[in-house]
């Protein structure tokens, strides 16, 4: 082989060896910007994937709390007053009816549940204070006998010198119930201990309203 030919060769040996090198240096250098690349971008997606699971948190937070506060609106309003929630209208006036005694208010019971839940007002309380201001469970007074009025109402001389008259029993009945939502169910007295001040001057009434309460649950 003469001189020019090995440097020939000589130099295709190194240029392909130049060429490889190249192309080594490329595919590293494009490997490493591909690992930067994607570890960037991987950055960016656990970046994005945290940031949505807290959002996801946060809107299983929300809609939990929502669901939790639901619930109590719902069983404060179920159990409006003193407890009552759980049992039907039915179920509640004929516990109603087996204390009404067999005078004025005997077997008006479903009227009580009916209208007192209608109004939101706890038919156990209305029917407690309606016993023991006129009597009814043994013998109506003459109150309720002359003017229908169950609760001892004032007002005006519409009936026997200052008491309020309705015009039937089932007047009456409503009228005591309208009386309790009116006056202190619609600016929160709803407890036999929030009423009793405004209601009366005894202080032996609270605990007779519970105790009618008592007996007309059980």
């Amino acid at each position: 082989m003469n001189k020019p030919q090995f440097i020939s060769k000589v130099l295709a040996s190194v240029g392909g060896a130049l060429l490889i090198l190249s192309l080594i240096i490329v595919g590293v250098t494009d490997k490493d910007n591909f690992i930067e690349y994607t570890t960037s971008n991987s950055k960016v997606l656990a970046s994005s994937m945290k940031y949505s699971g807290k959002k996801e948190d946060s809107a299983i937070k929300e809609i939990n709390y929502t669901e939790d506060e639901k619930y109590e609106i719902e069983i404060a309003e179920a159990a409006v007053g003193d407890q009552y929630s759980g049992e039907t209208k039915d179920e509640i006036a004929a516990k109603l009816n087996k204390h009404l005694g067999n005078d004025l208010l005997a077997g008006k019971g479903d009227l009580i549940a009916t209208y007192s839940m209608s109004l939101g007002v706890d038919p156990y309380l209305a029917t407690a204070v309606m016993l023991h201001e006129s009597g009814c469970q043994n013998k109506c007074s003459g109150l309720s006998r002359k003017c229908y009025n169950f609760a001892g109402q004032k007002g005006g001389n519409s009936c026997m010198g200052g008491y309020v008259g309705y015009p039937s029993v089932d007047d009456g009945i409503k009228g005591a119930i309208n009386n309790l939502y009116k006056n202190y169910y619609s600016v929160g007295l709803n407890k036999v201990e929030t009423i009793a001040p405004k209601y009366a001057a005894s202080d032996a009434w609270p605990s007779r309203i519970r105790y009618y309460i008592s007996k007309l649950k059980s």
